[in-house]
This record gives structure tokens, sequence and C-alpha cells, in this order.
């Protein structure tokens, strides 16, 4: 299986996007090497990130992993396709085999369009751009495109990201963030710490 991110860096701020960067070390699940706490805007607790490890054969060998808040229920999705999900529906979707055929622009338009008719939605941020990888993994694209939509009577705020790896503007994954407006920062910050230590390894 193609390594698809090992590093690249973004944060989400005032409807923009600015980027930033970490690592990460792969480990067994039960025992992370790296533990991060981040202040959510609301509910105002602290919530530990640690590495989670996804994308698993028979539960076992796990071919991908990324920093997650710890207290998320794992949800296999389909083989390249995993969520992590808290009891307030606060999401981290992650398809680590996205497409090799559309670039990270054009899987970003095409979100775009399939969004239209969607109840109350609001772009907040539409962006690509070309950054380095903290964890060698060569130039990396990212396109990412933010808003918000009502369900039912809720308003849900949304980030969806392509990116392509080692020079590659493919988009061979593709991470959404999902839950309330009023956390948007903490979700931000989600999205950060999953792109950053998005890994794939043998």
């Amino acid at each position: 299986m193609r390594k698809i991110i090992s590093g690249v860096a973004a944060t989400i701020a005032a409807g923009g996007i600015v980027l930033g960067g970490a690592a990460l070390h792969s480990t067994a699940d039960t025992a992370p090497k790296k533990t991060d706490v981040v202040q959510a805007a609301a509910p105002a607790a602290a919530v530990k990130f640690t590495t989670r490890y996804f994308t698993c054969i028979h539960g076992e060998e796990c071919t991908n992993s990324a920093l997650v808040p710890s207290t998320w229920r794992y949800v296999e999705v389909s083989e390249f396709r995993s969520r992590f999900v808290d009891k307030s529906n606060q999401s981290v979707y992650f398809d680590v085999n996205y497409s090799y055929k559309l670039t990270t622009a054009q899987a970003l338009k095409n979100r775009q369009k399939a969004l239209k008719g969607t109840k109350g939605l609001k772009v907040l941020s539409t962006k690509t751009m070309t950054t380095k990888s903290t964890s060698g993994s060569g130039p990396l694209t990212v396109s990412t495109i933010v808003y918000t939509y009502k369900s039912g009577k809720t308003t849900r705020w949304v980030a969806n990201r392509y990116i392509g790896s080692y020079g590659s503007n493919l988009a061979g994954a593709e991470l959404t963030v999902a839950g309330a407006p009023a956390n948007s920062k903490f979700l931000g910050t989600v999205l950060l710490k999953a792109t950053t230590s998005l890994a794939s390894f043998h």
C-alpha cells in the first residue's frame, strides 16, 4: 500500500487556513509515545490526543495511524475508511486511499459542486497550497474547504481536506472533521493534529 502522509501542516482560524507542523512515531495503540493536551472551546475541558491505529487487517496489522482525541470511539467504515467520533457527534474521518486520478484542487472543486443545494450551506474558506513535510514525505499539496450547513435545526461545521504527498498533487488522502460551529477552533486543532500526524507504514 502506498504511503499517504507522514507529515503536513494546518490550523483553522477565523474562517481561514494557516499552516504549521508536527510528527508521529508509530508504536502500539496501547502505548503511544506522544500525548498532547488541548483546551476545547466547548465544553471547557482538557482533551488528550493519543496515537490511534486504523485500517487494520483482522484487527491486528494496522497500516495507518494519527493523533486523535483519546476518548473518541473508533468506527471502521470500510477497507480504507475510518472514523473517530465522540458522544456529541464531533468526528474525524479518514479515507487513506481517496483518489490517484484527481488532484487535490479537483477533489475540492468536486466537493464544492456536490454541496450545491445543501440546506443552509455557507462556504467559509477554500484554499489550495503547497507546504513542506515535517516527517520526510517531501512537498505536500493541501486543498481544504470549510463550510457550515443545516442538519435539521442544527448547524454543523465541516472541514474537508485533500492531501497529496511526496511532491504529488494527487488526492491520495481525504480528512473530514465535523462538529458544532461553537467548537470550530477546537475542531481546527483536531484537523491540524490529524493532518500532521497521519502516517502509513507496513
